[in-house]
């Protein structure tokens, strides 16, 4: 009785310290040795915000593509000044149940590159670049070669697909595009799960995430 007594006390307290350093787990611990991003490296970011606060607009101002069960609502855009054809997923809908299916998608990992992709993003990549493959290929060419850059950036929901979407075009776009590797680039903003983390390392020269150090929640992900 005495040793089932202290088994018990021993699992709990093994269990409480383990829930403890979890719950207190912040992002800036996971980079503190990091070196700091130089401006350069970080100076797309806060346009890539403004691109998905633009997504998240309803005013119906601008080119804005009719919703559709099928991906979350993006607005696709050709920054002439800067060279970049900006392509914005705004993230969960909370009075979108599109959204919800897509996110519980019950496909399971779907066998994509080597790797494993969340099936509902990565369907949702793919119907996005067949959807606005023809519009991506009249504003690269108007910008002529080599003088455009294609740049996914989605938030929550939307990054996860916007970075499925960029790997998408890394593998069977850029011919069609007519663009480099370099020339394609995400920022995905406070991103889900949605890729094997073979494939999150061999991209990550064309996927940037971006994530709240102090939150909670993103470090719980890059934890997992």
């Amino acid at each position: 009785m005495a040793f089932s007594c202290a088994a018990e006390c021993a699992l709990s307290l093994a269990c409480a310290r383990w829930a403890a350093r979890r719950l207190s787990l912040s992002g800036a611990d996971d980079s503190a040795s990091w070196p700091a991003a130089s401006p350069a490296s970080f100076a797309p970011v806060p346009r890539a915000c403004r691109a998905v606060l633009a997504a998240y607009d309803d005013d119906g101002a601008g080119d804005v593509p009719p919703p559709s069960p099928l991906c979350p609502p993006y607005r696709l855009h050709h920054d002439r000044a800067r060279g970049e054809v900006v392509l914005a997923v705004r993230g969960l809908g909370l009075a979108r149940p599109e959204d919800y299916c897509l996110l519980l998608d019950a496909g399971g990992p779907a066998p994509f590159a080597g790797g494993h992709a969340h099936c509902g993003l990565l369907r949702a990549a793919v119907w996005l670049l067949d959807r606005e493959g023809p519009a991506l290929r009249r504003m690269v060419a108007e910008a002529g070669p080599g003088r455009c850059r294609v740049v996914f950036v989605g938030h929550s929901l939307g990054a996860g697909v916007a970075a499925l979407a960029a790997v998408v075009a890394v593998r069977c776009w850029l011919g069609r595009l007519r663009l480099r590797r370099e020339d394609v680039r995400c920022y995905a903003m406070a991103p889900p799960r949605c890729m094997s983390l073979g494939l999150a390392v061999e991209y990550a020269d064309v996927v940037h995430s971006v994530v709240l150090q102090a939150s909670p929640l993103s470090a719980k992900i890059a934890a997992s």
